[in-house]
């Protein structure tokens, strides 16, 4: 018993699931590629945060020793 909609029920069910699995490739394809590129940069982005701080610390430091050293003369 063929009803006349039953071809097309199967094009409809096969581009459906053809469908689906390209979408899951595509997602994983753009997880892998796209995504670490984001965890990467963010790493990154942390990393240069804590440079920064370091270089203000020695700058802080370097200040501090300059202003100890001129009152050590001061003081002699």
């Amino acid at each position: 018993m063929n009803l006349a909609g039953d071809g097309n029920m199967v094009y409809l069910l096969f581009g459906t699931l053809v469908g689906i699995v390209l979408g899951i490739n595509i997602a994983v394809l753009y997880h892998r590629f796209i995504g670490n590129k984001a965890r990467t940069e963010t790493k990154l982005r942390a990393e240069i945060r804590e440079l920064e701080k370091r270089l203000r610390q020695k700058d802080e430091y370097i200040a501090k020793a300059i202003k100890s050293v001129k009152d050590e003369r001061r003081g002699s």
